[in-house]
């Protein structure tokens, strides 16, 4: 006679609960970090603001105002505060409110990198999917050298390049980013996009070519299965998560490096808000637009972990049977 014993172990719970926690712990150290550098950074913040010419005692009154005298610890802890509540209070450079300014300029980012994430995704997929189809023909070469060149390709540099020749030899598109213009917005995407395109070619390609190599799919074509059938219901299903969770990682990543286009391409978005805060540097505003940019990209990581642990046959066994 046999029975049944079950063990209840929940290893899937237990596994997003562990990684929410390190993402709360990465989260803290990234704004520990962040601050420690701009506090220890060499600079005269009172004398970029007020100029050359502020006498000492309107840079000590500057210096109170903003709380710039006090010590690492009470600065660190109205930071977070700060972040915590979206109150960041004013800027060094005036009355500008500082949640305000992330919040009217977020979006702006947000857009930039949703378009780009849209370009990634009709670009880099289909072009993977064809080099894998297409193993050791030209196309393939072709495609795996210009992945390597995207890769490869400084933003800065290539949005320099791109903006000379299209912009202001050919005038093409312009070379400023205007919202009613939308012709403003193809050179900030490709700058945005390359290297997430070519990144996610290249682990498509590399995906389905190691998927048709398995065992089951030879079979399939032995069998005599229709070359259609065999990629939709095999190897697509297969390749599907890594696929997906490189193009959400590198969603990230594209957020996180908007920065170069923004500035590049005179956009009014988070990442050349705290370019031109740097230059102060604006301590608060600089602490907001990295960190909520950073809570977002470890929000993806989070989210491509649960969806890894999810999709995982073992992280759903929450039970052992036993027999006697």
């Amino acid at each position: 006679m046999y029975g049944y014993l079950w063990l209840y172990k929940k290893p899937l719970r237990s596994y997003i609960y562990k990684r929410i926690i390190s993402s709360i712990i990465v989260f803290f150290g990234v704004i520990l970090f962040v601050f420690t550098l701009l506090f220890f950074a060499p600079k005269d913040t009172a004398e970029n603001v007020l100029g050359k010419q502020a006498t000492a005692e309107q840079k000590e009154a500057f210096n109170e105002q903003y709380h710039l005298n006090d010590s690492y610890s009470s600065r660190l802890k109205d930071n977070v505060k700060g972040l915590l509540t979206f109150n960041l209070g004013t800027s060094f450079e005036g009355e500008e409110q500082i949640s305000t300014s992330i919040a009217q300029r977020f979006p702006i980012t947000l857009k930039l990198t949703a378009l780009a994430i849209i370009l990634v995704v009709i670009i880099g997929i289909p072009v993977g999917v064809l080099a894998a189809l297409r193993q050791q023909t030209l196309w393939d070469y072709g495609v795996m050298f210009a992945a390597i060149v995207g890769i490869s390709m400084p933003g800065f540099w290539q949005g320099l390049i791109l903006s000379m020749e299209f912009s202001i030899k050919q005038n093409i598109v312009p070379a400023r980013y205007s919202p009613s213009d939308y012709l403003s917005i193809i050179l900030p995407l490709i700058v945005l996009s390359t290297v997430s395109i070519a990144t996610v070619a290249r682990v498509t390609r590399a995906t389905i070519v190691k998927i048709m190599d398995e065992q089951y799919i030879v079979s399939a074509q032995a069998l005599g299965l229709a070359q259609q059938k065999i990629f939709f219901k095999y190897i697509t299903r297969n390749a599907l998560l890594p696929i997906v969770s490189i193009v959400l990682l590198q969603s990230g990543i594209m957020l996180g490096g908007t920065a170069v286009a923004e500035k590049l391409f005179k956009i009014d978005g988070i990442g050349n808000y705290m370019i031109t805060k740097h230059l102060i540097p604006d301590v608060p505003a600089i602490m907001g637009g990295v960190v909520y940019i950073a809570f977002i990209v470890i929000l993806i990581n989070l989210l491509v972990d649960i969806l890894f642990a999810w999709l995982n046959p073992h992280m759903h066994s929450d039970s052992k049977e036993v027999s006697r």
